[in-house]
């Protein structure tokens, strides 16, 4: 059974285009000059995607919103954020998740080389690691 999903934070709505089923995160738990931690609930039914689809999903979005911040908030008029994955590399999924709980997901900046970035992620939840990995991403917001 879907949990009851709480309101979605605007940042997260500003940044990443995504909408349910596809929407993975929707708590914004922590962020800071390199990291950023989210939470949401894997979806469930019609649209849903396998565990290791959505776990990549959810680690996307949560750096989007980590590249979003670093860049603070867009110039009136200005180009909307965009973004898309470009590269998975070392990922590895642990265990399903509860479907009942929340997944938190921990993304960390590496490094940035121009409009590219580099983060190293994990998801878990109830303190156990579910999955982690790299990703590339490129974005028109920052570098």
């Amino acid at each position: 059974m879907q949990p009851d999903l709480p309101t979605t934070d605007p940042v997260i709505l500003r940044t990443v285009p995504h909408r349910p089923p596809i929407l993975r995160i929707h708590t914004i738990v922590t962020t800071a000059a390199d990291s950023t931690t989210t939470a949401g609930h894997e979806p469930q039914g019609p649209g849903a995607l396998p565990w290791a689809a959505g776990a990549i999903e959810g680690l996307a979005q949560t750096a989007a919103v980590l590249l979003g911040c670093l860049a603070g908030p867009p110039a009136p008029g200005a180009e909307p954020p965009r973004g898309m994955l470009v590269s998975v590399k070392r990922f590895a999924v642990d265990r399903d998740p509860d479907p009942r709980a929340p997944i938190h997901y921990h993304v960390r900046l590496v490094r940035r080389l121009g409009p590219n970035a580099l983060v190293a992620g994990h998801a878990e939840q109830h303190g156990q690691r579910l999955c982690g990995g790299e990703l590339t991403l490129w974005t028109n917001v920052g570098g």
